[in-house]
């Protein structure tokens, strides 16, 4: 009988070559979720309909469903459900990390703290919940610093403060931001922020897979992000970096796992490579993002991350040995004037170029377009993934395919 993977919600179809990678090592999908997208249906082999959101509904309803039949293992792909996988795997037994590492993950604050008794290279650091902590903070972290809440995730409310800003009109932005009712990753550790040194160098993160205590690395991956609200615009896999370079990348980020008791699933940790080494951004309980699971580490080592992810979850080995040598790379299409998208164009002879592994349209004709702080989510249009032998073949093949969109805002 094949075994069991339970997955707190999926609300992204383009992430399905997730789900093909659990059906590609026999597993029965089990999906908790408040509804079940017909993109994904044909993946799931038992719906359970639970508002996802209610922690407590949550634990209630998967014990009952565990009692009926059981899960062997639980995971999740969102920061939001990171928790509540630690609650539901101690509930019932399962494979995972406790609630505690769950909690150090989430709350970048407990990240802090805990890195800092263990001496883990990072930035300076203070918690801020009024305006009377930020100017505090101002003092002790210095200028410019990173102003951004303390649960949020996917570059959202991060503000970089210089001298001689209002920092009463500082904090006021963030407050604004912060309680957006549209966006509940807002609500997570709500009314605490922290405020943190401006780390200056280049930012990667570190891929990998934690299975009974022992840290399994997939490899590094190379970002860019935008100088002013910090999104993220294109990663390259593997990383340009000498040994030397990565495996001191590679020492900080199990440093920092080590240091919060990561011991059971996959992982992808954010770094930034100083002018003093390797500091930590922070930590994410789960598997990287923005197509690095899904595209860019099978393409660029042959690596299946993400079944390896399952396994883990069920408390199985794992296995992160490349299987070939190339690159893969992707790059987002970023608006830079607000309004609605009302023609795409272009799409045809980006898909064809050299090198091209898949296009995706992130946001259709007829949607808004709005630039952060008011929203975020909105200005990354568009992503293009291609693979190549060598990094800079890789990196000249992305952006030769993005150049040929032509989204019309108006």
């Amino acid at each position: 009988m094949s075994k069991q993977i339970l997955i707190i919600d999926f609300v992204t179809p383009k992430r399905k070559n997730m789900l093909l990678a659990a059906k590609s090592i026999g597993l029965s999908i089990a999906l908790a979720a408040k509804a079940l997208s017909s993109e994904i249906a044909e993946y799931i082999d038992r719906f359970i309909e639970v508002d996802v959101e209610d922690t407590d509904a949550l634990l209630r309803v998967l014990e009952q469903e565990h009692r009926e039949k059981k899960f062997d293992g639980v995971i999740s792909f969102w920061d939001r459900y990171v928790e509540p996988c630690a609650l539901i795997a101690a509930r019932l037994g399962l494979p995972g990390n406790t609630p505690e590492t769950a909690a150090k993950t989430r709350s970048k604050f407990l990240t802090r703290l805990a890195l800092a008794e263990k001496n883990v290279p990072q930035p300076r650091f203070r918690v801020v919940k009024t305006l009377s902590d930020l100017m505090e903070a101002a003092e002790h972290v210095k200028y410019p610093f990173i102003f951004k809440p303390v649960g949020a995730c996917s570059s959202k409310g991060i503000f970089k403060v210089e001298h001689g800003q209002d920092l009463a009109d500082v904090f006021d932005k963030m407050l604004k931001v912060s309680s957006n009712p549209d966006d509940k990753m807002f609500q997570f550790y709500a009314g605490e922020f922290l405020a943190e040194e401006y780390m200056r160098g280049h930012e990667f993160s570190v891929e990998g897979v934690a299975s009974f205590g022992v840290i399994h690395i997939a490899g590094v991956t190379e970002k860019w992000i935008t100088p002013d609200n910090f999104t993220e615009t294109q990663h390259l896999f593997p990383a340009r970096l000498g040994e030397a370079q990565r495996a001191a990348i590679v020492d900080v980020a199990i440093q920092a796992l080590t240091a919060i008791d990561y011991r059971q699933g996959a992982f992808h940790v954010e770094l930034m490579n100083t002018a003093e080494g390797p500091k930590i951004v922070e930590i994410n309980g789960r598997l990287g993002g923005d197509f690095i699971t899904t595209h860019l580490v099978p393409l660029g080592l042959g690596i299946d991350i993400s079944a390896n992810s399952f396994q883990a979850a069920l408390g199985e080995d794992v296995d992160l040995r490349k299987n070939f040598d190339k690159h893969a790379a992707v790059k987002f299409f970023i608006a830079e004037a607000e309004g609605v998208l009302s023609e795409w164009a272009g799409e045809d002879a980006a898909l064809a170029a050299p090198g091209v592994k898949e296009l995706f349209i992130e946001r259709k004709e007829g949607a808004s377009v709005t630039l952060p702080p008011k929203r975020y989510g909105e200005f990354r249009l568009a992503a293009v993934i291609a693979q190549g032998v060598d990094a800079d073949e890789t990196l000249d093949k992305v952006a030769y395919a993005i150049d040929l969109l032509k989204p019309v805002i108006v």
